[in-house]
């Protein structure tokens, strides 16, 4: 019985320190990349000319 909760906490303390850290960082680069593509895509039309 000692050797399962061992093994649930050492099972528990790695999703915590290692997973969960991961998920964040993972998701922040997805929202940094995303902010970039619209700011290339900003850039790369025309503007408009004033006769518009």
């Amino acid at each position: 019985m000692l050797a399962i909760a061992a093994g649930a906490a050492f099972v528990g303390l790695f999703a915590l320190w290692v997973l969960v850290p991961r998920f964040f960082i993972r998701r922040k680069e997805n929202e940094n990349v995303a902010a970039t593509q619209m700011r290339h895509d900003d850039a790369a039309q025309p503007a408009p000319s004033p006769a518009d």
